[in-house]
C-alpha cells in the first residue's frame, strides 16, 4: 500500500534535503553512500566508518529511505532522489 500523495511528496522533499546536506557534509560521497546502503541491507559489518556528524546524517537518510508502506514506484523515486540512480 502506497503513501498518500501529500505524505509521499513530504518524504521526497525530506530525502532531497538529506541529499543536499550529505553533499555539503562530505567530500567522500561514495563512502557516505556506502554507509547508507550497508545500513539499508542491515549489514553493519560492511558499513565504512564515518565521523559522528556524517553518521547522524546518514542514519537520518537510512530512516527516510527505509520507510514502510511505499509502493515500488515511490520507493524507486525516493531512492533516486537520494542516490541519483534508480537501481538498488
Amino acid at each position: 500500500m502506497a503513501l498518500d500523495e501529500e505524505k509521499f511528496q513530504s518524504l521526497l522533499e525530506q530525502v532531497r534535503e538529506l541529499h543536499r546536506l550529505a553533499d555539503e557534509a562530505t567530500r567522500e560521497r561514495a563512502r557516505f553512500d556506502a554507509y547508507v546502503q550497508a545500513r539499508l541491507r542491515w549489514d553493519d559489518r560492511t558499513a565504512p566508518a564515518l565521523p559522528a556528524a556524517q553518521r547522524d546524517l546518514a542514519d537520518q537518510a537510512v530512516d527516510a529511505l527505509s520507510r514502510p508502506r511505499l509502493s515500488t514506484l515511490q520507493s524507486r523515486q525516493v531512492y533516486r532522489a537520494f542516490f541519483g540512480t534508480s537501481s538498488r
